[in-house]
């Protein structure tokens, strides 16, 4: 994909130095005709070396830390650039206005056309100051949002009411493509929107905890359940709902299947490690029964915050996604606490507690 969109860039320029090539040997801008077209195309090179000039080597090395020097040397190559454009071609214009000349002085007649060719160069000089300036916002925009999801890893989206809100990263259960939008789901069955196309979220989250199975979904590695090679099946987050699954394209993105068979057995791996060998420890410390310290932090935290969600009793406890759900689900079965509301805004209660109070 980096070599594509490098020759890309390598045939536009191409492209473009043609197009103005051709366009100086065919018509005199702002200048009378310098006689023959290899002067023309010479003028032409002229102002394509003042054009990438300015692009690679003035604006990188001097903008920022010095812009007057900068425009100074934009200036400066835009007259030079004009004053050898017109030394190609002055003789034959001499000869073709030896009337004007007598009238007007050959001195005050050269330097009227160093103003109009000068003034053609550096407006044409804009373009490249324009384009480094819309490409340096953009990259410190992106710059700007790796930082901030890598630090507080949130990421924005907008509800059914196109209101922005930051959601956790770990709280995504898939992203789906829909149309120039990409559809965030997360793991409390709610779904977001973000203006962004499903390659650009891709990217910003990274491939160490997400995965892109398919051309129009991503998933992140932590709640998928298994892969056959051909379906990818999602972990199941709620009782009464059946498990996700989707289609793994394997032509488009073939290193899927190989990264999600490494996590599987990774997570395998390490659940298998944290088992005790005795039967005895693996009665006390049943990977479905959660200790019973965490048991009462999370149901004194419910307690003393009647109406939170599990996001709100992650951040305080800092405890996994899955550990907590097994705290909720034993802490429902000993009938302690209850969940009261809809999915979007309803929350957890102790058992008893009137949801007003």
């Amino acid at each position: 994909m980096k070599h594509r969109n490098t020759i890309v860039t390598i045939l536009l320029n191409i492209l473009f130095c043609i197009a103005l090539l051709w366009f100086f040997s065919r018509n005199a801008f702002l200048r009378p005709y310098l006689g023959s077209a290899t002067k023309e195309f010479c003028s032409g090179l002229l102002l394509l070396a003042t054009l990438y000039a300015n692009y690679y080597i003035l604006y990188p090395k001097l903008y920022r830390g010095h812009t007057s020097l900068y425009w100074l040397s934009v200036v400066a190559a835009c007259l030079v650039a004009g004053a050898v454009e017109l030394a190609l071609g002055y003789s034959l214009i001499s000869q073709c206005h030896a009337l004007w000349i007598k009238e007007i002085g050959a001195f005050h007649y050269f330097t009227k056309l160093l103003f109009l060719v000068f003034s053609r160069n550096l407006a044409f000089n804009f373009f490249p100051y324009m384009l480094r300036e819309r490409k340096q916002l953009r990259q410190s925009l992106e710059t700007e949002v790796k930082v901030v999801y890598q630090y507080a890893r949130m990421i924005d989206v907008c509800d059914d009411d196109n209101n922005c809100r930051h959601i956790p990263a770990d709280d995504i259960l898939y992203c789906q493509k829909n149309g120039n939008e990409t559809d965030v789901h997360t793991v409390d069955g709610i779904k977001y929107t973000r203006y962004c196309t499903i390659k650009y979220l891709s990217q910003h989250l990274g491939d160490e905890e997400f995965v892109r199975i398919s051309p129009s979904v991503i998933v992140p590695f932590r709640h998928i359940a298994s892969c056959d090679g051909k379906t990818v099946v999602m972990k199941n987050m709620s009782d009464t709902e059946a498990p996700l699954a989707f289609d793994l394209d394997t032509q488009r993105h073939p290193q899927a299947a190989a990264a999600i068979a490494e996590h599987l057995r990774a997570d395998q791996a390490d659940t298998e490690a944290a088992q005790p060998d005795s039967k005895e420890g693996k009665a006390k410390r049943s990977p479905s029964v959660p200790p019973q310290g965490k048991l009462d932090t999370v149901l004194n935290y419910i307690r003393e915050h009647p109406g939170c969600r599990s996001t709100e009793i992650i951040a305080h406890t800092s405890y996994p996604k899955t550990t907590l759900d097994r705290c909720l689900s034993d802490l429902k079965r000993q009938g302690l606490i209850e969940y009261r509301g809809s999915k979007k805004s309803g929350g957890y209660y102790v058992v008893g507690d009137s949801p007003f109070s």
